[in-house]
C-alpha cells in the first residue's frame, strides 16, 4: 500500500528541481490536490530531463574514448533509484537521488 506524501514535502521537492517559472503557474491554482499532482508530475519529469541530460553528456565522453565504469555504475543506480522514488515518493529517497546526480556531474567534470 502506497504511503501518502503530503503536499509540504512534495512543495519542498519540486522547489529543489522544478523551474521557478513553472512552480509559479503551479502555485496559481487554487485547488490544493490539484497542486499535489502537478507538483508530482513535474518532479517526474525534470528527474527525467536531468537524466536524459547526464545520459548525453556520458555519450559524448565515451565518444572520446574515456574511461566510464565508474560513471556508468553510478548512472545505473540512479535510474534504479529513480524508479523506486516514482513509486514511493519518498523524500529522502529524492535526496538520494539529488546527490547521485552530484556526483556523476562531479566524475563528469574530472572526465
Amino acid at each position: 500500500m502506497k504511503k501518502e506524501v503530503s503536499y509540504k514535502d512534495l512543495y519542498f521537492m519540486a522547489r529543489e528541481i522544478v523551474k521557478k517559472k513553472s512552480m509559479n503557474k503551479v502555485m496559481s491554482i487554487s485547488d490544493k490536490e490539484e497542486r499535489s499532482l502537478l507538483f508530482e508530475y513535474l518532479i517526474r519529469s525534470s528527474l527525467e530531463m536531468k537524466y536524459a541530460e547526464i545520459k548525453e553528456k556520458i555519450k559524448n565522453l565515451e565518444e572520446q574514448k574515456k574511461d566510464m565504469f565508474i560513471i556508468l555504475t553510478k548512472l545505473h543506480l540512479l535510474g534504479s533509484s529513480m524508479h523506486f522514488f516514482y513509486a514511493t515518493l519518498y523524500k529522502k529517497d529524492f535526496h538520494k537521488i539529488m546527490g547521485l546526480f552530484k556526483e556523476i556531474e562531479k566524475e563528469i567534470k574530472k572526465c
